[in-house]
């Protein structure tokens, strides 16, 4: 063959190779289907996580409080407090001027010194009468006198009942010629009301208010039946968690809503400014059987709630029932175990994996 048309071959057999199509890539297997596409978890125990949450406010104490007024007309004549004072049970807070009072306290010292001049009197007729030296009418008027005197008596201490005085206090309101309106709670004045001179007629607005404490007592509305033995805390803005236990529960669920009105006191008993408000934590601590896992552990299954745990290579339902939620977690009641591993993810585990 002549040089020219062996080179003729070689390029016509390049181009034939340079034109052909290239051989099909391998086909590469499917990935073998894990049993495991989701992380496997151990169920926890409670700690720290709520059963469920309400919301709750403190109640004001029944002796946590006070509004001073005046009963009878009369006109301030001293102002003992100012807002922000703390005063003790008994303190002197506003003295004022009550006519009627006052007229009432001297008529209760008159007829106690008429009763006891009376008294006196029917003892000693009493005695001469035994030894036949006292005529029958002096005994009798002596007992009318001494009749009279304790109806006067009792008259006017009742007048001074309402103006909230004892009758011991009689003389003093009689001598000075006023009253002493005394706090009956240890506390804080929030308010007063009172200028020097000006009257106020019974019955008006309040003179002095204090804002005392008392052991907290707290209300607040549950959407579920507690199990037995559950323990509570109350936590609020600047308030760190506070143990209560329940003191009672009301008979029947409002209408309204469907909750149950529910009232806690702080154990042991301290005491909480009224009107606060806060959050009511149902602790799951100490329940049997109840353990923590991811909400998306659950696998819904008609009527029956699960988790899958895992057994060797696959793993099996477990039946649970749901006690309660808390954001991503769910409280479940159950015979697992913290050494079980839950996948923390149900739909993502294949279904072919499981076992039923």
């Amino acid at each position: 063959m002549s040089r020219s048309a062996l080179l003729s071959s070689v390029l016509l057999l390049g181009a034939a190779l340079g034109c052909s199509s290239p051989p099909a890539p391998a086909v590469a297997p499917p990935p073998a289907q894990s049993s495991a596409r989701t992380a496997w978890v151990h169920p926890r125990p409670p700690r720290g996580v709520p059963l469920t949450e309400a919301p709750a406010h403190v109640l004001p104490h029944p002796e946590g409080a006070a509004a001073l007024g005046l009963p009878f007309r009369g006109s301030v004549t001293r102002i003992a407090v100012r807002p922000g004072q703390k005063v003790s049970r008994g303190e002197v807070l506003v003295e004022v001027l009550m006519p009627e009072v006052v007229r009432a306290a001297g008529e209760h010292e008159a007829a106690s010194l008429r009763r006891e001049a009376y008294e006196r009197r029917t003892a000693q007729l009493k005695a001469l009468q035994e030894q036949g030296m006292a005529r029958v009418f002096e005994l009798a008027e002596a007992e009318a006198n001494l009749a009279e005197a304790r109806a006067a008596q009792q008259s006017a201490r009742a007048l001074l009942k309402v103006a909230g005085l004892e009758g011991s206090a009689a003389a003093g309101v009689a001598l000075r010629g006023t009253v002493a309106l005394r706090s009956p709670v240890d506390g804080i004045v929030t308010a007063v009301d009172a200028v020097l001179g000006q009257t106020h007629e019974g019955g008006s607005e309040p003179l002095v208010r204090v804002a005392g404490e008392g052991p907290a007592r707290l209300e607040a509305r549950l959407s579920l039946a507690l199990p037995e033995d559950t323990a509570f805390e109350f936590s609020a803005p600047g308030l760190g968690a506070v143990p209560v236990r329940l003191v009672g529960r009301a008979p029947s669920v409002d209408v309204r809503d469907g909750t149950l009105a529910a009232w806690f006191e702080p154990e042991p008993a301290r005491s909480l400014p009224a009107g606060l408000q806060g959050t009511l934590r149902v602790r799951a601590d100490g329940l049997p059987e109840v353990k923590v896992v991811p909400a998306r552990a659950l696998l819904l299954e008609g009527s029956e709630v699960a988790v899958l745990v895992r057994e060797g290579e696959g793993h099996r339902r477990q039946p649970v029932k749901v006690v309660g939620q808390s954001g991503a977690d769910a409280l479940v009641h159950g015979p697992l175990k913290e050494s079980d591993s839950v996948a923390a993810d149900a739909a993502r585990v294949p279904v072919a994996g499981g076992q039923g």
